[in-house]
């Protein structure tokens, strides 16, 4: 199931950010994270992604992962207090999998929750709204 705003599609099975990445919970309690099928639009030509080391920690809103891009350069900051569990390390050879599959095979990272507040991330339809307004605004 998805939702379609213009051309971007937004996977009803995870949640989001206010910051375009989105985080899916596993069966073991463990999160897939990656950016928006909207930000890696945006973004355009990613080239080159930056990771952090496995099995540090990090608190909400710290950087976890830099993309970059053709134009530009993408933060990707953590959803919650976590551990940085995997990178997907296919990445460092393959980057454009990010602009190919950003909901599957270009995911940038696997992390556990390491608190109970999830109050950044937002449902499908909030970050719909989220991604109509940012298309409105330019």
């Amino acid at each position: 199931m998805v939702i379609k705003v213009n051309d971007y599609i937004i996977r009803k099975d995870r949640f989001y950010t206010k910051s375009h990445e989105w985080i899916k919970e596993q069966n073991d309690g463990t999160f897939l994270m990656g950016i928006s099928d909207y930000a890696q639009k945006m973004l355009r030509e990613i080239s080159y992604i930056q990771f952090e080391d496995v099995d540090e920690d990090f608190d909400a809103a710290v950087v976890l992962v830099v993309v970059e891009a053709l134009k530009a350069t993408g933060d990707i900051y953590a959803p919650f207090d976590c551990t940085l569990l995997v990178n997907n390390d296919k990445l460092e050879d393959e980057p454009e999998l990010v602009t190919e599959s950003p909901y599957d095979d270009g995911y940038l990272i696997k992390i556990k929750a390491n608190s109970d507040d999830r109050s950044n991330l937002i449902t499908p339809e909030e970050y719909a709204k989220l991604v109509e307004a940012e298309l409105d605004e330019l």
